[in-house]
C-alpha cells in the first residue's frame, strides 16, 4: 500500500507545472506574486537567491508555523536532499545529513546559528533543541559544499538558522502548547525598541515523558538580543542565551524487541543532561564607500554529563565533558564595479580555538561515582579564504574563491586505573578547498547554473584518539588524513510564473579518504574513495489566492569505490525521498488548514557496510494542522502520523554484526497551542 501512495503523490508532482500554469490568468487578477528572495548563506552577505550557483532553499517563519514541528529537525526533513535520524523523538540526538552521507552525515554539514558555527569538535553531533522554533525568522539551506567560505564540516551543504530581530515597537507574546506523552510548553517573548536601538528578550520551557517509558526530556531556555543600528552604516548587535536540559536514553531495542514490543525500554536508567550557553558581539561598518568590514566575535561553553548504570553492576559507565570555544570571524566586503562590471569581493579570517575536558566515570566493577579516567583536548584553527563574484554581462555572473586552512590538536589523556598507558601529543593538519561557479540569468529572476568546488573535512578529535587494547595504550591516529572532495553540479531554478518557482539540480561527488567507521577493526578510517551523486527536484507555488502547494523529490546514490566494501551503499542513505504538501488559506479570515507528506526509502543499517543484512523497510508519515487567528488570540491542533505508521528512523548493527538494533518513532500523536499577542 505504501507504495502504491508513492507513486500516486509522486504523479502530483509531475502534473504540478501543468497545473500552474492552468490558474495563471486567476493569478495575475488577483494579483500574486513572490518578493525577491536574499540569503546571506551562500556568500555571507546578502545577494539575491537566483545570483548564488547553488540549490539553496529558505524556510521562513510561515513556514514554521503553519507546519505541526516541534523541533528545528522535524521542518528540515520536508526539505529536498535531507534525511533526519532521530533516536529519540525529541530532536536532542538527531542527525541531519544532506546528500547521502550516511553515519557521518553530521559531520559532513555546517551549521550555524546566526552565521555562528555550532558544530563540535567531537562526535557528540548538534545539538538541534538548542533554538526554540518560534524565535527563528528562517532557516536558509544552500546544497552541496561551503567549504571556501565556511572551511571544515561543509562538504554536504550549510544549514544557517537566523533568529528574529528586535521589533521596533512594543510586542510581547505569550504561549502555552500540550500535546500527546505529557507534552507541556510555555514561553513568553517581550521585543521593542526606540530609534536606533532596539532589544529583545524570550525564555521558554518545554517538557514531554516521550514516547516509550523512561524517555522524558525537559528544556528551558533563555536569551536575548540588542542591535543597535545608525542608518545602515553602523550596525553593533549582542545576542546570547541559556539552554539546560535533561534527558533518558532509553537505547535501541534488538529486532526481536522491535517486533515484540516496540515501546518498550531495554535500558530504564540510562540518562544525561546539559547546560549551554553562547555569547556573541558583532559589527557591520560602511567605510564611506570603500566597502564594509564586519567582524563577530562569540564563546560558547557546553557541560554535559551521560550516565550508563548497569543493574548488575558489572560495568557501570558514565562521561562528564566541559567545552569552550572562541571564536573571531573578521571580513572584508567591497562590493563595487570592476572595469565597468558589477563586482563583489569578500575575504577574511576564520580563527576557532576549542578546548574539551572529560571524565571517565565507573568500569569493570567501578561505581559511577570513581574517576577513572580525563581527557583535555584541544583543536584551534585558523582559515583564510577570498570569494569573488564578477558579473561578466548583465546576466552572466562568475564566481571563484580559494580558502587555506590549518589545525593543531593537543591530546592528554590518561586512564587512572593504570591498564593504559596515556597520551600526550599533538597533530598538525592543512588543506585547502576552491570554487568556481557560474549563474545565467534569464527570463527576469530564473537561472541556471553550474559550479566546480574542492571540499575538506578534517577528522574530528576523537576520530584522532583510540584505544589500542592490544598494547594497552591510548594512541593518536596520525595515520588518519582529512577527508577531500571533487564536487560538480549543474541546476536551474525556474519562474513559472510569478508566485510559482521550481527547481532542478544534478550533483556528483567524489570522495578521497571519506572519513568512517569500520565496525571490523572497531576504529574511524579513511575510505580510499567513494561517490555520492543524485538528483534533486522541487516546485513551490501560490494558486487562487488562496492555496499554497509544494513537492520535491531526492535520489542518492552513495556507494564505496574500492575495496574492501566496493560496490556496497553506504549504510543509511536511502534511494528516494518525497515530500508534498498544501496550505489552505484566506479562505476564512484567519483561518489556515496544513498538511504534509513525507516519505523516505528503504536503506541499510549503519555499520552494516558489506550489505549483508537486506534493507530496513521504507516508511511515510502524515501530518495535519489547522490554526487560527482572531485579532491577538491564536490557536492551533495539529496531529502527527496521521495513519499511525510503526516505524524506525534510525537502525544500526550491534557491536559484532549479528543483528540490527532499532530506535521506534512515535506512532500517532497531537499537539495543540494558545497565544496572545500583546
Amino acid at each position: 500500500m505504501m507504495r502504491y501512495v508513492s507513486i500516486a503523490v509522486s504523479f502530483i508532482i509531475i502534473l504540478l507545472p501543468g497545473f500552474c500554469m492552468a490558474v495563471e490568468e486567476k493569478q495575475a487578477e488577483k494579483g500574486i506574486f513572490m518578493m525577491d528572495e536574499v540569503v546571506v548563506t551562500g556568500t555571507r552577505f546578502e545577494q539575491e537567491i537566483e545570483r548564488i550557483p547553488a540549490n539553496v532553499s529558505i524556510i521562513d517563519k510561515m513556514d514554521i508555523y503553519n507546519s505541526n514541528a516541534k523541533n528545528i529537525t522535524e521542518i528540515l526533513k520536508y526539505e529536498e536532499g535531507v534525511t533526519v535520524r532521530d533516536k529519540l523523538g525529541n530532536g536532542k540526538t538527531a542527525e541531519v545529513d544532506l546528500r547521502g552521507f550516511g553515519e557521518t552525515g553530521s559531520y559532513n554539514i555546517l551549521v550555524l546559528v546566526d552565521g555562528r558555527r555550532v558544530n563540535g569538535i567531537d562526535l557528540s553531533g548538534i545539538d538541534w533543541t538548542q533554538i526554540p522554533l518560534e524565535q527563528i525568522e528562517r532557516i536558509e539551506i544552500v546544497r552541496g559544499t561551503g567549504s571556501v567560505l565556511y572551511g571544515d564540516n561543509a562538504v554536504g551543504g550549510v544549514i544557517n538558522i537566523i533568529t528574529r530581530r528586535p521589533s521596533e515597537k512594543m510586542a510581547m507574546w505569550v504561549e502555552a502548547v500540550a500535546g500527546s506523552f505529557g507534552r507541556n510548553k510555555e514561553r513568553v517573548s517581550i521585543s521593542g525598541g526606540h530609534d536606533t536601538i532596539s532589544g529583545a528578550l524570550f525564555a521558554s520551557h518545554d517538557s514531554t515523558n516521550g514516547y516509550r517509558p523512561e524517555n522524558g526530556f525537559m528544556t528551558k531556555d533563555i536569551g536575548g538580543r540588542v542591535v543597535y543600528d545608525h542608518a545602515n552604516s553602523l550596525i553593533l548587535n549582542i545576542s546570547g542565551s541559556y539552554h539546560k536540559d535533561k534527558f533518558d536514553l532509553p537505547g535501541h531495542l534488538t529486532e526481536a524487541q522491535y517486533l515484540a514490543n516496540r515501546e518498550m525500554n531495554a535500558h530504564p536508567l540510562d540518562n544525561g543532561q546539559s547546560e549551554d550557553y553562547y555569547f556573541k558581539t558583532g559589527m557591520d561598518f560602511e567605510m564611506m564607500g570603500y566597502g564594509n568590514i564586519v567582524a563577530d566575535l562569540s564563546y560558547r561553553k557546553r557541560d554535559s554529563e551521560a550516565s550508563f548504570p548497569d543493574p548488575e553492576g558489572v560495568f557501570p559507565q558514565g562521561t562528564r565533558s566541559v567545552n569552550e570555544t572562541w571564536s573571531i570571524t573578521p571580513r572584508f566586503i567591497r562590493d563595487k564595479g570592476l572595469f565597468n562590471h558589477e563586482n563583489t569581493f569578500i575575504t577574511g579570517i576564520d580563527i576557532y580555538w576549542s578546548e574539551q575536558k572529560m571524565d571517565s566515570l565507573g568500569g569493570f566493577f567501578i561505581p559511577l561515582t570513581t574517576k577513572t579516567g580525563f581527557a583535555n583536548t584541544e583543536r584551534d584553527s585558523i582559515g583564510i579564504y577570498f570569494n569573488d563574484e564578477l558579473a561578466l554581462s548583465n546576466n552572466l555572473i562568475l564566481t571563484a574563491g580559494l580558502r587555506d586552512e590549518r589545525l593543531e590538536y593537543s591530546f592528554n589523556q590518561r586512564d587512572l586505573t593504570l591498564l593504559l598507558a596515556p597520551l600526550k601529543t599533538k597533530v598538525k593538519k592543512r588543506e585547502n578547498a576552491y570554487n568556481i561557479g557560474i549563474s545565467y540569468l534569464y527570463d527576469d529572476r530564473s537561472s541556471l547554473f553550474f559550479r566546480a568546488d574542492r571540499s575538506i573535512r578534517f577528522p574530528l578529535t576523537d576520530e584522532v584518539s583510540y584505544v589500542d587494547w592490544a598494547a594497552f595504550v591510548i594512541m593518536a591516529n596520525t595515520d588518519l588524513q582529512p577527508q577531500k572532495g571533487q564536487h560538480y553540479e549543474v541546476g536551474i531554478r525556474h519562474y513559472f510564473k510569478p508566485g510559482i518557482v521550481g527547481t532542478f539540480t544534478i550533483y556528483r561527488a567524489e570522495i578521497d579518504n571519506e572519513i568512517f567507521y569500520n565496525p571490523l577493526t572497531f576504529s574511524n578510517e579513511n575510505h580510499p574513495e567513494t561517490l555520492h551523486q543524485g538528483l534533486e527536484a522541487g516546485i513551490k507555488g501560490e494558486f487562487l489566492g488562496w492555496l499554497t502547494i509544494f513537492g520535491n523529490y531526492s535520489y542518492v546514490e552513495a556507494e564505496f569505490e574500492e575495496d574492501p566494501y566496493q560496490g556496497n551503499e553506504i549504510p543509511a542513505v536511502p534511494n528516494h525521498r518525497l515530500n508534498l504538501g498544501f496550505r489552505i488559506h484566506n479562505i476564512f479570515p484567519g483561518l489556515v488548514f496544513s498538511a504534509d507528506y513525507n516519505y523516505t526509502g528503504s536503506r541499510y543499517a549503519i555499520s552494516d557496510q558489506a550489505n549483508n543484512f537486506g534493507e530496513i523497510d521504507d516508511h511515510y508519515t502524515i501530518n495535519g494542522k489547522v490554526s487560527y487567528e482572531w485579532r491577538s488570540i491564536s490557536a492551533f491542533f495539529g496531529v502527527n502520523n496521521l495513519t499511525n505508521q510503526k516505524y524506525s528512523e534510525y537502525e544500526v548493527m550491534d557491536t559484532f554484526l549479528t543483528t540490527r538494533n532499532f530506535y521506534p518513532a512515535p506512532e500517532r500523536n497531537w499537539t495543540a497551542g494558545l497565544a496572545i499577542d500583546f
